[in-house]
């Protein structure tokens, strides 16, 4: 849990203004934003699963579900991003989202080397 505390909860500037851009975006479309979930949250998400070594986060909306599972290794921080499609819209916000998502999910594992 800390390296996803330190790696994803203090995100570059520029990420956390496209992240509030978004949700401006998709909040008109009725998909969730981080004001509308409720629960144990970590990064806007709702946790799924914690251990000692792993803790996974996720989202299930109308048109994907996903998850970011964070595991500690042999003192390595390794971060894995997991997608489902629950609707075509779902394909077509991906291909929206994706490159930004690499950057973001890069510059916080490098921000914890």
């Amino acid at each position: 849990r800390e390296a996803y505390v330190e790696g994803i909860t203090r995100m570059p500037r520029w990420a956390e203004h496209a992240l509030a851009m978004r949700n401006r975006i998709v909040g008109v479309f009725g998909l969730h934003t981080s004001g509308d979930i409720e629960g144990d949250l970590m990064a806007s998400l709702p946790v799924r699963s914690e251990t000692e070594n792993a803790y996974e986060c996720g989202l299930t909306d109308k048109h994907l579900t996903f998850t970011i599972l964070t595991e500690l290794k042999a003192e390595m921080v390794r971060m894995t991003t997991s997608i489902w499609f629950n609707h075509w819209s779902g394909r077509a916000y991906l291909g929206v989202v994706l490159v930004p998502h690499k950057i973001i999910v890069k510059q916080c594992i490098n921000r914890l080397a």
